[in-house]
């Protein structure tokens, strides 16, 4: 079987971290590229670290991967603007994921998040939706967009908001069955996981929406 290359957005972050150890520890691929904005240590030989600016990233010096995983996301509160927001959740996906469709990429997958709709009058799931329809719009054969409820992970930073966002979901989740499920919190090495699994996988055709309760299925198989 022919080793494959990947390319990792947000490899820094709560996903992406996870992202990042399920590929080097895989026996599918043989790079890991780490598109960053500052030097991270290297853990595996099959890393290969890119430090960019993103704001001035050029095509040219663009790796040749197979497969891309976008994972790179931000707050209001972090980001401080809305238009500082949409940079890091939209700009900078699209930009990455056209330069790596541009340099020969086939597979796309990103992570979006539950209630993801462009005409949404939340701008946080109408930002994620936006992105979600210009990723559609780029000619890659095979697309997955993750679409998870509350992630629970160690973040770098605490979020106080979201901490309290996991200890609600916690406390909900025996009433969160059936159709509720998908707004249960799910754990950042399980979206990681069903990531890798469904990178692995032959493919269907086109583009293919993965709602929480499902990643969480891929995530455990």
């Amino acid at each position: 079987m022919r080793k494959r290359s990947a390319l990792i957005l947000g490899a820094t972050g709560l996903v992406g971290r996870q992202v990042v150890k399920d590929l080097t520890s895989a026996s599918e691929y043989k790079e890991v590229h780490l598109l960053v904005r500052r030097p991270v240590d290297k853990t595996n030989p099959k890393q290969i670290v890119h430090v960019v600016d993103f704001d001035s990233l050029v095509e040219e010096s663009f790796p040749h991967v197979n497969d891309v995983f976008i994972c790179i996301g931000t707050t209001i509160k972090k980001a401080k603007t809305k238009k500082a927001f949409k940079k890091v959740d939209f700009d900078y996906p699209l930009k990455v994921a056209t330069m790596a469709r541009n340099k020969g990429a086939s597979r796309l997958l990103v992570i979006s998040a539950i209630g993801a709709d462009h005409s949404s009058r939340v701008f946080y799931s109408r930002v994620k939706g936006e992105m979600e329809e210009a990723i559609k719009e780029l000619s890659y054969p095979h697309v997955d967009i993750f679409r998870p409820s509350l992630l629970l992970g160690e973040r770098e930073e605490c979020r106080f908001g979201e901490k309290m966002g996991e200890i609600g979901v916690k406390l909900l989740k025996p009433v969160l069955a059936g159709p509720m499920r998908k707004y249960r919190g799910i754990k950042d090495e399980v979206v990681a996981r069903a990531m890798y699994r469904r990178a692995i996988r032959e493919a269907s055709e086109g583009v293919t929406i993965i709602q929480s309760d499902d990643i969480e299925k891929f995530g455990q198989e």
